[in-house]
Parts: C-alpha cells; sequence; structure tokens
C-alpha cells in the first residue's frame, strides 16, 4: 500500500511555516513508508521554489495553481498523484508525536473507515448564523452575549491576518440574512460532526470520486469542509465513517470526539498534527479558549486553562 504525504506548500504564506513543517518532519519518525510530496502552490517557476525545494531535496514537486483554496488543491493533486493513499497537510501542520503517519495509516485500514483525520468538530456555520440573527439554537445557550460571542470573532479573525469589521449585533444580523441564500440547504445544524481538513489520510481513488466543484472563496471551502458536500459526509454516503485519530493510536468516532483531547479541548493532549488553529488555542486566554471550545462542542466544551 503506497502512500504520499502531500504537503501544501504556498507561496503567498512565505517560506517561514514551511521551515516549521520540514523541522517537525525531521524530528519525528513518521512510522509509515511513504514518498514527501509537495504541492508548490503558486509559484512562477522561474527558481522561485528553488529555497523549498532545498529545505526537502528528496521530496517530490507538483507545481499548481494559486486558486481553489486547499481543497481545490488537494483535488487536483489526487488526479496525479498514483499513490494507493495520500495524506493531506496544510501550509501550517507540524508534527507532533513518532509514529503519526502509522497511526493514520492503521486506522484506515479498518475496513469500516473511509476517511482517518488528526481532528474534527461538531461545529456548525449554519446554527452559528441563526444564532447571528438572534434566533434560539445551541449557540444562544453557550454563548449568552452575541456581543461577546462577536468580539471574540472579530480577534480570531484578526489573529488570522482577515477582516472583520466590529459591527453591532444588529448590523452583523443583517450580515447573517446576506448569507442565508448561500447556507441554506447546505449546512447541518450543531452537532455537525466533520473532519477537519488540515491533516487527514484518504485513498486516492475515494479522493478522485469526490465532486468538489469550483471553489470561489470561503463559503465554499465551508460548505467543503462541513457541509452538505464535506469530504466527511462523501465518505459516509459510500457506507463508511470518519475517524479523528489521537496520539495515543486510537480512532475515535464522531461521537467520542469531545473527549478525545484532540481540538479546543482542555489542553489538546492527545493532538497528533498541530496547526495554526490549534496553536491558536494553545495559546489563546481564558476567554478565546471558551470561545473555540463552545464553537465546537457548545454543552460539551471544556476549555483548557
Amino acid at each position: 500500500m503506497s502512500i504520499a504525504v502531500a504537503h501544501l506548500v504556498r507561496k503567498a504564506n512565505g517560506i517561514e511555516p514551511f521551515r516549521r513543517f520540514v523541522a517537525s518532519y525531521g524530528d519525528v519518525d513518521a512510522g509509515a513508508e511513504h514518498d514527501l510530496v509537495l504541492l508548490l502552490k503558486g509559484f512562477a517557476g522561474d527558481g522561485d521554489d528553488t529555497p523549498y525545494r532545498e529545505l526537502a531535496p528528496s521530496a517530490q514537486t507538483v507545481h499548481l495553481p494559486d486558486t481553489g483554496l486547499d481543497l481545490g488543491s488537494y483535488s487536483a493533486a489526487a488526479h496525479v498523484l498514483d499513490h494507493d493513499r495520500v495524506c493531506f497537510l496544510n501550509s501550517f501542520t507540524t508534527l507532533r508525536v513518532d509514529g503519526w503517519l502509522g497511526k493514520l495509516d492503521a486506522a484506515l485500514d479498518e475496513p469500516a473507515v473511509g476517511l482517518a483525520g488528526a481532528s474534527g468538530s461538531w461545529g456548525s456555520h449554519w446554527s452559528w448564523l441563526l444564532y447571528e440573527l438572534g434566533l434560539p439554537n445551541v449557540y444562544a445557550r453557550v454563548f449568552p452575549s452575541r456581543q461577546e460571542a462577536r468580539a471574540a470573532l472579530i480577534r480570531i479573525a484578526e489573529s488570522r491576518e482577515v477582516t472583520v469589521r466590529a459591527r453591532g449585533t444588529a448590523v452583523a444580523a443583517v450580515g447573517a440574512l446576506v448569507r442565508i441564500p448561500f447556507f441554506a440547504g447546505r449546512f447541518d445544524a450543531f452537532p455537525a460532526p466533520h473532519l477537519r481538513t488540515n491533516a487527514f489520510l484518504v485513498g486516492r481513488d475515494t479522493m478522485r470520486s469526490w465532486p468538489v466543484g469550483r471553489i470561489r472563496g470561503k463559503w465554499d471551502a465551508f460548505a467543503l469542509e462541513s457541509g452538505h458536500r464535506s469530504l466527511t459526509q462523501h465518505v459516509e454516503s459510500r457506507g463508511r465513517r470518519a475517524v479523528v485519530v489521537g496520539a495515543d493510536g486510537g480512532a475515535y468516532a464522531a461521537e467520542e470526539w469531545p473527549d478525545s483531547d484532540t481540538f479546543w479541548q482542555r489542553e489538546q493532549s492527545n493532538l497528533l498534527v498541530a496547526d495554526n488553529q490549534t496553536e491558536q488555542y494553545t495559546q489563546g486566554d481564558a476567554q478565546l479558549r471558551g470561545f473555540l471550545s463552545r464553537f465546537a462542542w457548545a454543552e460539551r466544551a471544556e476549555p483548557g486553562t
């Protein structure tokens, strides 16, 4: 069973995230034979990728245009690579535990499993939209103040260099109304279990059969990660399930994710592969951790201290 570890290297991010990935890749043993493949995204092809290739000289390379966000790139790569399985890692991942790939591979060996990832969430963009509109749902129970929740969201966006206006709740509700035509019918209400697409292992043929379609922006990306068009739901429609794999090697079913200590819960002590979102939680204060944990797990949230 051949495996490719396909790491997304986006030129627009600069070289530092890639340096961190390479350092972690060298520090831990993957625990499974594989080929490292760099998905070089947005490079001009005039030698501007040389500093990156020099950091991983034995890696294979696939050049991709800077379109389609991460999932579009993964889909395109799956149609080029001929490995049986592909482990996709986004630009900000760092590997934490020896045997990380072997643990994902062992989980995917189970006949009932079609997708194995390092983290998952129950968060729902549809329920959040209803919350912004002031309608009753689970988020209204765990976020009693929409103003404070909105402030936390702005902090998160600013840390990711995304512009979100510091608007009042009434104006934010108007913005939510604008999103209804796109969001309606595309997402489940909370809980909406989905594997995060920062780090996951999947069969090449499964990835190729996933109808990604056109990705025009973040809303499309949300739908592809956590909506009805998600890879998680695609795998489940084929009669298999998605599992989160912890540093302990355990393969956790969706109902077990809040207790797996992998994402936005307690100290994330069982996390297999880190990224910018898990680090944001690790470095966050109590207010930020509380918001993130409640968005992912609502009444099951247990923010770390």
